[in-house]
């Protein structure tokens, strides 16, 4: 009937004056590089966390040598938790480890040449009236162990208490720099009682450029007797990010000076230089 045909007309126009107002859906918004997900450390980052950088990378001078990495760290208390309500400092509580080592890949049987274990216990978290002046963006402090765990002549260990400040400034095309030094007093440095000589008591920590895209992280130390080394981890993007600093990149690492390892602390190989692949960085 006429009736139904102009009722379906003033229905099917109504349906489209609706489609037409409503509102888009809001997509996801992207990580902003430079974000708050990019933060050396974040204050909202879940339990189990990345903690240094994860690679493994091969190359070196005089022989092929492997260098790999692993480290996370754990946060004792949840932020809803119990204890938090009752003293919420104990929030930032957490518990780190990292393990890097050194695989001799050119000797007979490729044996490892060492291993440094690092556990620690730490506070971090956000600076009250950060961005004021000189005040850090984070903090962490707190205790750390070091040793190759080895024994005899080849014993090396250290124990610590560190401070690390974190100083955070972005760029308008996108780029963040970080700095983020170590300040460390020895508690004890059992068959390395010179070790100072050679690392100091401080590591110079800072990374620079985009989460997606080229990102270079520098160590650098100096000791008290005028020696030291430095690091660099030069690192692309290859898939898109799992999270914040995870996911995998093609990674250039290049160390000079003394210790890259504990067991060689207090002596000199050249330039390393190595290439590979990271999922942390």
């Amino acid at each position: 009937a006429e009736s139904t045909r102009l009722a379906l007309l003033i229905t099917a126009s109504d349906t489209i004056e609706a489609m037409q107002a409503r509102p888009e859906p809001e997509s996801t918004p992207a990580v902003k590089p430079g974000g708050t997900g990019s933060l050396l450390f974040s204050s909202d980052e879940p339990a189990l966390s990345a903690n240094e950088p994860m690679y493994f990378v091969a190359g070196g001078s005089g022989g092929i040598t492997a260098r790999f990495q692993f480290s996370f760290k754990y946060r004792l208390f949840d932020p809803d938790s119990l204890p938090v309500a009752w003293f919420s400092p104990l929030s930032g509580l957490h518990f780190g480890f990292t393990q890097t080592s050194l695989w001799d890949l050119s000797a007979d049987s490729a044996p490892f040449h060492d291993t440094s274990y690092r556990p620690s216990f730490f506070w971090q978290g956000a600076v009250p009236g950060s961005g004021i002046g000189l005040k850090p963006d984070l903090l962490r402090a707190g205790y750390e162990h070091e040793s190759n765990g080895k024994d005899g002549a080849s014993s090396r260990s250290i124990d610590m208490l560190f401070a690390q400040p974190i100083w955070r400034s972005e760029f308008d095309d996108g780029r963040t720099l970080i700095a983020a030094p170590k300040f460390y007093a020895y508690l004890s440095k059992g068959d390395n009682p010179d070790i100072q000589r050679y690392r100091g008591y401080a590591d110079w920590n800072f990374r620079y450029g985009r989460e997606d895209g080229w990102l270079a992280i520098t160590q650098l130390r100096q000791g008290t007797a005028g020696y030291g080394s430095a690091q660099v981890d030069l690192s692309y993007p290859l898939r898109r990010p799992l999270f914040a600093r995870t996911g995998g990149f093609a990674h250039l690492q290049l160390f000079k000076g003394y210790g890259e390892s504990m067991l060689d602390y207090n002596q000199e190989r050249g330039t390393q230089v190595r290439v590979g692949f990271s999922i942390v960085r």
